[in-house]
């Protein structure tokens, strides 16, 4: 039968038009003086360092820092990434080339696109969830509430770019657009569960419209602050940082998310007219708070929980203790987006630290072998 894992069908004639695109358009260019050396050492090295350190943020939800399972994993992941570090400083051609990062160019555009990903990923993941749980909207109908936000992305992406074109100057529109977004994320964790959903629309427009010139100008920024040799390898290395960093950001929320819902719920229940001792029949985990929350009808999924004979006590009460889940989800959604305001800060303080170099001015040195924006002694 069709189902919704049908969905992913719909990469496969994408991915045979890009395919023939790409197979009758790009050149092939081999290297005479030697094979390629893959470095599957630091690959495995580094999943191994990651897988770690996503863990042990996730387990945060229903842990401590200095349980082994959180802290002791992130320790542990980290031990791994500095071992990453000292072999990819001692490989022919590394994954991650460590001499890269001694451009100020590439080192500050890799680290404003790890930070610009953590802060960005949250709302593309929590939103939805919350126009399905809290706004009752389908799937289908949750994709179309982010298209404000998708819109304000591809419509400032495609500016700046433009604008870059044309004038050469980057630093200003992308520091620009951390503080954009980092206005757009404050906007959203006023989110509540009685918010109007056109000022939702508008705030998530406006985060939409700081993400997308930092997605595009940092790949032009590192393209030109390397040797044209290194392009290929420098570029790789942007996204492959841009997509730890949506990785990482997505824990981080996702314990902001957990933590705060079971922190939440019960004060809102307290809140309410419910009983006492229906309250305290509720759990206190955030396993058992994340099945309550699901989407689907939340007051039929409570009753199907409760034992028959206590039902009839319960259900005058349903519409309160539904009111005060919509109410925690949507605080603890809200609370998803303060750890994005923090990095947008602080990729903003990064992108300060940038030497401009119009590319422009640099455009005749690429034609001689050196980078459109490297800067000298770099």
């Amino acid at each position: 039968t069709v189902g919704w894992q049908w969905v992913f069908f719909v990469n496969l004639p994408i991915g045979f038009v890009v395919f023939a695109v790409i197979w009758r358009t790009l050149p092939s260019l081999r290297r005479t003086d030697a094979a390629p050396r893959i470095d599957y050492l630091g690959a495995s090295v580094l999943v191994a360092a990651l897988v770690p350190i996503l863990i042990g943020l996730t387990n945060k939800q229903s842990g401590a820092w200095t349980d082994p399972a959180v802290g002791g994993l992130i320790v542990a992941g980290l031990i791994i990434t500095a071992v990453f570090v000292w072999i990819e400083s001692r490989t022919a051609e590394p994954i991650v080339p460590i001499e890269l990062f001694r451009n100020r160019s590439f080192a500050i555009s890799v680290s404003a696109m790890f930070l610009a990903s953590m802060a960005f990923f949250a709302p593309i993941v929590f939103l939805p969830r919350w126009f399905q749980v809290v706004g009752g909207a389908s799937a289908t109908q949750s994709g179309y509430q982010i298209l404000a936000l998708l819109g304000g992305l591809i419509l400032s992406a495609i500016t700046s770019g433009q604008i870059v074109a044309r004038t050469g100057r980057y630093k200003p529109l992308a520091l620009g657009a951390a503080a954009t977004l980092a206005i757009g994320l404050l906007l959203l964790t006023n989110l509540r569960a009685d918010t109007p959903l056109p000022v939702l629309w508008s705030w998530m427009f406006i985060t939409g419209l700081g993400v997308g010139p930092m997605f595009a100008i940092f790949t032009l920024v590192v393209q030109g602050a390397v040797q044209p040799r290194q392009i290929g390898t420098a570029t790789s290395s942007l996204t492959l940082f841009q997509q730890i960093g949506g990785s990482v950001g997505l824990a981080v929320a996702g314990t902001a998310f957990g933590t705060r819902l079971v922190e939440e719920l019960p004060r809102q229940l307290a809140a309410s007219p419910v009983p006492p001792q229906i309250i305290a029949a509720f759990p206190s985990s955030a396993g058992a708070v994340g099945q309550i929350v699901g989407v689907g009808n939340i007051g039929q999924a409570i009753l199907a929980g409760v034992p028959a004979g206590a039902r009839a006590q319960i259900e005058p009460y349903l519409p309160d203790i539904v009111a005060a889940i919509y109410r925690a989800f949507s605080l603890a959604t809200a609370n998803t987006f303060i750890f994005g305001v923090v990095a947008a800060v602080v990729a903003g303080g990064a992108i300060a630290l940038l030497r401009e170099a119009p590319m422009q001015a640099l455009a005749p040195q690429t034609s001689r072998g050196s980078g459109a924006l490297a800067e000298p002694g770099e």
